[in-house]
């Protein structure tokens, strides 16, 4: 069967459409929780704007940062950033400043939380951008975010109790060439936000977890339950602890990915096998 004119245009325009809805995507790990997602020409970047160490956590390496401070090499072309929630080892305010001042077009959404500490160091954009967008998911009514390819459902997960109850936590799952990966910022271990955040209904791919979750505790089960994804990555782990981690998640978890270093990429599909 022969297509011609404007059947054979219409005809690669679909295959193209097709190609691109099962392209690999790219997982490059950041500091602690921090990464971005690549599928063809759309860019994600979760909880990535983090360039110094807080606490015992951990860091861009020292010759990342020009490239960071600049938005170029592995932080150029970032259609979307993404927050889960204030803390400094998932967003540092005046390094996020930088960031989205020397980007030209990536959109930032994120909670008034992390809107707040950021207007502190630069007000005026903060204020008068159109790329920042505030938004408040609620259980139930998650925000839609679809730029550049990629879909994500933003919904809240808590924190925790006390002090921590207070925090704004968002779990965000991103759908892009194909495939779903889903990051739960520093979600508690509560089986019935998981459940009000639908995850049990959920497809997911990719998960990336904080490493406690490995630990002896609630978390083994809340992984079974909520977060079987084929490919797991266990995040957020200090770098002081990497070793003892790994260790322990070779025994117990072998199929779970670690990427050790800032700039450890893997990249999946959605149907073969991901490879390194």
């Amino acid at each position: 069967m022969r297509f011609e004119g404007r059947s054979a245009v219409k005809l690669l325009s679909l295959l193209a459409f097709c190609a691109s809805l099962q392209a690999d995507v790219t997982i490059t790990k950041l500091a602690n929780a921090g990464v971005v997602l690549t599928s063809g020409e759309t860019r994600v970047m979760i909880d990535g704007m983090v360039v110094e160490p807080y606490s015992v956590y951990g860091a861009l390496p020292p010759e990342a940062i020009p490239s960071f401070n600049q938005a170029l090499a592995e932080f150029a072309d970032i259609d979307l950033a993404l927050v889960s929630h204030r803390h400094h080892e998932h967003n540092q305010p005046e390094f996020a400043c930088d960031f989205m001042q020397a980007s030209r077009e990536t959109l930032l959404y994120t909670s008034q939380q992390v809107i707040g500490l950021m207007r502190e160091k630069c007000r005026q954009f903060i204020t008068t951008s159109p790329r920042v967008h505030e938004i408040d998911p609620q259980y139930g009514q998650p925000a839609l975010i679809e730029v550049a390819g990629a879909r994500v459902e933003v919904f809240p997960l808590s924190h925790g109790t006390r002090k921590n109850a207070r925090i704004q936590n968002y779990g965000h799952l991103v759908e892009m060439g194909g495939s779903s990966v889903l990051h739960i910022g520093d979600a508690a271990m509560k089986p019935e936000d998981f459940e009000r955040a639908g995850l049990s209904q959920r497809k997911v791919d990719v998960a990336l977890i904080p490493f406690l979750y490995f630990q002896p505790g609630p978390g083994a089960d809340l992984v079974r339950r909520y977060l079987d994804a084929p490919l797991k990555i266990a995040v957020h782990i200090p770098p002081g602890e990497v070793a003892e981690v790994k260790a322990h998640m070779a025994e117990s978890y072998p199929k779970v990915v670690i990427l050790e270093r800032p700039l450890d990429r893997i990249r999946f599909s959605a149907t073969p096998s991901p490879s390194p």
